[in-house]
């Protein structure tokens, strides 16, 4: 509550006393004599329940850049309050007391969990998990939820060998927070309460949930799948085959997963890995047909460009990805590491790559990365001559991507015709899909309606 004193009319005296507390601020509004006698009426205001109103407390004041910054408080109002910053760089900033927090009176110190902190709120929250970041410490605890910022980049040790034995059989807490507390914690809860038990993964587009199941899977598998043999290999290569055609280069991420996955891992009695499965759901499947600027299609097309070997691309007759509609409307350039791009042939490279150079990052390398499709494909055991199939059909695609209509001017009826244009594109297409030239030539151009049982 706020009380105000104001003048009033000239009445019989009266003295006004009240209650006062931690949560009551008093404010004199200085009065001039206009007569006598003064006398004083009071006015109550009730203050917003969540105010925090101490005049000179450090606070946390919203900020549209930094999310807060860290100011004092230099005056109160009913609705809002103004802030100081305290690093001197901006202007006082004028908000709502719901959207001003307490602050911690050590800034510097961080902890395992935001729950320990004297004050939790957004302000915080998020000043602890930027401490903890810029000490490579990406990972802190909300009671049993863990938040992960993206370093983007390698830090050492982090997933190791090591570090996966040692968060084998450790509750929450004991070591610092980590993605393989979280899995440790599934694991113990699904042979304690002989119940599934589930791991969900959010964030925006490149918040690192990839890498994070990723990071799950190989801990459970690591720990206890070792005995289940080839299973335990065909759960953990499912990723790269995964991220070559459900992945792709977008404007906010190198790796942005184009579609939503439902990851299961399936225990024996004796609770080792017996299995697993993958449900994908809502691929955005427009991309192979167009992309913004600046974004790729799935890197599979690049990987199978970039790290296929002379013969297998002069037999699907790749070229580079500058001469393919599919690849050339956004970004063509590949992702290549100093070592790796140097395996890629140069009329493999679209001017724009020979040009600007190649993309770097460490989480994607499209020579190296179909080296390791291959590889993945086959460890799953997937036939060779089955994988040749799916090269033949990725290669076609690109090849179909090339083929433009024009108007059938010699039809009442409108429709339209191949481009002459394009009679090598079809015949490409046509002989990597084991179709006949003309079947294929024919169905392009065709329309079959089936209003009932009858096709017309």
């Amino acid at each position: 509550m706020q009380i105000n004193y104001a003048k009033a009319a000239k009445r019989d005296p009266k003295r006004v006393s009240g209650n006062s507390s931690s949560s009551r601020q008093k404010h004199r509004i200085p009065l001039s004599h206009v007569g006598s006698p003064i006398v004083y009426r009071v006015h109550i205001v009730e203050m917003p329940s969540n105010a925090i109103g101490e005049f000179g407390r450090v606070v946390w004041a919203p900020d549209e850049k930094e999310g807060f910054v860290l100011g004092r408080i230099v005056d109160l109002g009913v609705e809002d309050l103004s802030v100081e910053p305290l690093n001197g760089g901006g202007a006082v900033i004028k908000a709502k007391h719901d959207s001003v927090f307490w602050a911690e009176e050590d800034l510097h110190k961080d902890v395992d969990d935001n729950c320990a902190l004297m004050f939790l709120n957004e302000g915080t929250l998020l000043n602890n998990c930027r401490v903890r970041y810029a000490r490579q410490q990406i990972y802190t605890y909300v009671a049993n939820i863990l938040i992960s910022i993206n370093p983007y980049e390698n830090i050492p040790d982090l997933y190791s060998l090591k570090t996966i034995k040692s968060y084998q059989g450790k509750s929450l807490g004991i070591l610092p927070p980590h993605i393989f507390a979280i899995a440790d914690k599934a694991y113990r809860d699904m042979r304690r309460l002989r119940e599934s038990q589930s791991v969900i993964v959010s964030g925006e587009s490149g918040a690192g949930k990839t890498e994070s199941q990723k990071c799950i899977l190989r801990y459970l598998c690591e720990n206890w799948g070792t005995s289940a043999g080839n299973i335990e290999k065909s759960i953990l290569e499912a990723n790269p085959i995964l991220e070559a055609f459900g992945n792709a280069k977008t404007l906010r991420n190198n790796n942005s997963s184009r579609f939503g996955k439902f990851v299961e891992i399936h225990f024996g009695a004796n609770h080792t890995v017996a299995g697993g499965f993958v449900s994908h759901y809502l691929l955005e499947k427009s991309r192979i047909c167009f992309q913004q600027a600046g974004e790729r299609n799935y890197h599979v097309f690049y990987q199978l460009i970039a790290g296929a070997d002379e013969a297998t691309r002069k037999r699907l007759k790749l070229t580079s990805p500058d001469q393919f509609q599919y690849l050339s409307i956004g970004c063509t350039q590949f992702f290549g590491s100093h070592s790796s791009r140097k395996n890629v042939a140069q009329s493999a490279a679209s001017p724009e790559c020979r040009s600007k150079g190649f993309l770097e990052d460490s989480m994607v390398d499209d020579f190296s990365d179909f080296q390791r499709l291959s590889k993945a494909l086959k460890d799953i055991g997937i036939p060779h001559a089955l994988v040749s199939l799916i090269f033949d059909t990725i290669a076609a695609l690109l090849h179909l991507g090339n083929i433009r209509f024009v108007e059938n001017t010699e039809d009442s009826r409108g429709g339209c015709v191949l481009d002459p244009k394009a009679a090598g594109s079809v015949s490409v297409a046509a002989q990597l899909l084991g179709l006949d030239d003309y079947e294929l030539r024919h169905g392009l151009v065709s329309r079959m309606m089936q209003p009932t049982k009858v096709s017309l």
